[in-house]
């Protein structure tokens, strides 16, 4: 136990960078979800039933891609 407190090689568990990179981090989330608010506020006056045809398609299409991306990755054929 106490060569853990006088290892030179282990830091505290906050150093500045990491204080830096949770900033950074943390101002690139907030203009994320900002922009992603702004985005879905287009899709709200789209009706159900086009929301729905819209969304058969694409989880085809999803599905496909995520099969050859992880036929060619794993070798599978």
């Amino acid at each position: 136990m106490v060569n853990h407190y006088l290892d030179g090689y282990l830091n505290p568990p906050f150093t500045k960078v990491d204080l830096i990179a949770s900033i950074i981090s943390l101002s690139i989330f907030v203009v994320f979800f900002i922009l992603l608010g702004k985005l879905y506020k287009r899709f709200y006056t789209i009706s159900l039933r086009n929301k729905i045809l819209l969304s058969i398609p694409t989880f085809i299409i999803a599905g496909l891609i995520t099969g050859i991306i992880m036929s060619h990755a794993f070798g599978v054929e």
